[in-house]
């Protein structure tokens, strides 16, 4: 893939744990916080996507589960299956 350069201001803190890490790891700090980047954008883009769905079934009226069913199964032993949504009517 085509790179281009990017410049970003960082704490002077945060750019010595990003060297020390890029020695660590035998890659360039630069490959280090693209990689960070590239994560980031990922799970923003992951999430925004989750919330775009949950808004288009809210809209089709889906049903969903309890917000009490949900907690009560996270609360629950780990075997626990998950609560199922009422049947559509």
């Amino acid at each position: 893939m085509a790179t281009i350069p990017f410049t970003a201001r960082i704490d002077k803190s945060l750019k010595a744990e990003l060297d020390q890490i890029a020695l660590y790891e035998r890659r360039s700090a630069g490959f280090i916080a693209n990689q960070a980047i590239k994560n980031f954008v990922e799970e923003r883009m992951a999430t925004r996507e989750i919330i775009v769905t949950g808004l288009a079934l809210i809209d089709a009226q889906v049903p969903g589960i309890a917000s009490e069913q949900v907690h009560d199964w996270f609360m629950a032993d780990e075997d626990a299956p998950f609560p199922k949504a009422p049947a559509a009517k």
